[in-house]
């Protein structure tokens, strides 16, 4: 079937798509999905006489032997402005769809089953509307891809002729670490390098805004990701003897009574604050039953980020760990007087002197010691006693376990650092041509949606979902990298970061995709009205306008 925005086709092309069952990470399927947007791509005019122009690139050191996949179809006469529509291919699991998980690919019929099960009065109002498709995927993001693909086949079939090189770029593993965009990065830093000059890229995400402010919309920026990690050690006693000794519970409560969900620590753009540090993980790091109280424990939160920079954050945190333990001690000495004054034992009240570290100086303080080939075969034996199912934050864990305890730091103390993945956050604050010439974009869009379409699109400043525009530059500097690969265990091991090929890069960004509702849930929609007679003219909309200014400047 030759693909194309009209309405029928775009339909059909959106269930074949959400068929595949993209889960993330899945070697078949992953690579099932961008096979099939391939030999889509492959059936037009443009891409039979440039096969060059289409490229499937495998992801480095993937255990899944996953692909990405770009393709360009180059304007006439030549010019060097190229324009990026962008999306992400996986999907995450069904397990939220409950006794319908299987059906969940299939998006008719999963929508007519799931009118069956109690839904919340929204999505049941939406289902009875019949304006709405149901399934995994179909608002995020086989939607905007099914859109971004089919105008990409216009193009290259002569039919939508936008003045500039027309991308797309397909990647994986954005539901996970997105290694796919991580790899992405060196591509078009290459690509830029050969002469390529992107003046923009449009990520197909869905909608995320909802309830009375909900609706369509076009996002200016992409809000930022971080993952700090925090690593207590107290004092082993027998739980007979608890006062002997310091518990690392303590300390890790103490942090999440002060840290988790407080807006204190939020962070702010322009007046308007995102969604503090939330806890997302927080586990013991003994793995036998004993009668010694807690004295190790690890915990890691998300961070939101719209405009601190790693060096702040990890400065802040590195306090926050040194204020947990003076508020853990100042328990401690409180509820062993109040102990002593009731058993009547005269025993001894001890102190303890609290220590913070970040990772990159307990690095630092194993190279003196060991020297750097003794502490690299550290953490390799730490990596190899990994059991088979750790992800690449357990295995960072078993990294500074490893390390902090070849140095024989003396307790109580604190370790913190950072875990992957990390999404650096875009913002659009006029700064530049670039800048300017989205927010232009943005506005000419809700114009036409309003006076051609009645549709009130809603101009935001931050897709709050985070997405891989964080990969189209970095607003910070280098020694903010740095300041993240010094501090993640298990860098280049675990997580590739291509922090010099995104130095290079300063793409212009706008989040513009189908209105979807419900990500991730079993209540996961798309608006088809919208899909199929607003958005595709709306997208192309966007790619005009960008085109004309991008020519101008």
């Amino acid at each position: 079937m030759r693909v194309s925005t009209d309405k029928k086709k775009l339909y059909q092309f959106l269930l074949d798509l959400v068929r595949i069952p993209s889960v993330s990470p899945s070697k078949a399927e992953e690579n099932k999905i961008a096979n099939l947007l391939r030999e889509t791509l492959q059936e037009t005019p443009y891409f039979k006489e440039n096969p060059q122009d289409l490229l499937l690139v495998p992801m480095e050191k993937d255990p899944f032997g996953r692909h990405i996949l770009f393709a360009i179809v180059r304007a006439k006469p030549e010019v060097e402005e190229t324009l990026i529509l962008m999306g992400h291919m996986d999907v995450v699991d069904t397990s939220a769809c409950g006794p319908l998980k299987d059906l969940a690919f299939e998006a008719e019929e999963y929508t007519r089953q799931i009118a069956k099960t109690n839904l919340p009065p929204d999505a049941r109002e939406d289902l009875e509307s019949g304006n709405w498709l149901f399934g995994r995927g179909v608002a995020d993001m086989k939607g905007g891809i099914a859109a971004g693909a089919a105008i990409l086949c216009e193009a290259a079939s002569g039919h939508f002729n936008p003045k500039v090189n027309l991308a797309g770029l397909f990647v994986c593993d954005e539901e996970n670490n997105s290694g796919g965009m991580l790899r992405a990065v060196s591509l078009l830093a290459d690509l830029q390098d050969k002469g390529l000059k992107f003046v923009g890229c449009i990520d197909l995400e869905p909608t995320f805004a909802e309830g009375i402010e909900g609706g369509p919309s076009v996002y200016l920026g992409s809000i930022g990701k971080i993952n700090p990690f925090f690593y207590f050690v107290g004092k082993e006693t027998h739980v007979g003897e608890y006062y002997e000794g310091l518990t690392a519970a303590s300390m890790v409560s103490q942090l999440n009574i002060l840290l988790d969900g407080n807006p204190e620590f939020a962070d702010e753009l322009e007046g308007t604050a995102y969604p503090p540090y939330g806890c997302m993980r927080q586990l013991d790091l003994r793995r036998e039953y004993s009668a010694t109280i807690m004295t190790k424990a690890i915990t890691f939160y998300s961070y939101l980020t719209a405009s601190k920079m790693p060096r702040q954050i990890i400065e802040e945190i590195k306090n926050l760990s040194l204020e947990a333990q003076y508020r853990a001690i100042s328990q401690y000495e409180k509820f062993a007087k109040e102990y002593l004054e009731r058993n009547g034992s005269g025993g001894t009240i001890k102190k303890w002197e609290p220590k913070a570290f970040t990772y990159g100086e307990i690095v630092s303080m194993a190279k003196v010691k060991f020297g750097s080939q003794e502490m690299t075969r550290l953490i390799k034996n730490a990596l190899n006693s990994c059991p088979p199912n750790f992800d690449e934050r357990e295995k960072a864990f078993a990294i500074v376990e490893a390390l902090t305890g070849a140095c024989e730091i003396q307790p109580p103390y604190s370790v913190v650092g950072i875990l992957p993945p990390w999404y650096p956050h875009r913002t659009n604050l006029c700064r530049n041509d670039g800048e300017k010439l989205m927010q232009k974009t943005a506005q000419t869009i809700a114009r036409q949606a309003k006076d051609h379409f009645g549709v009130n699109l809603h101009i935001r400043k931050m897709f709050e979902g985070v997405s891989d525009l964080s990969y189209c530059g970095f607003e910070g500097r280098a020694e903010d990298i740095e300041a993240v690969k010094v501090n993640l265990p298990g860098w280049e091991e675990l997580y590739n970061f291509p922090g010099e090929d995104l130095l290079k890069l300063d793409i212009p960004i706008l989040s513009f995709g189908p209105y979807g509702k419900d990500a991730h849930k079993n209540t996961e929609r798309i608006n088809i009205p919208y899909f199929l007679e607003t958005y595709p003219d709306l997208l192309k909309g966007a790619i005009r306008t960008i085109a004309e200014l991008a020519s101008t400047n």
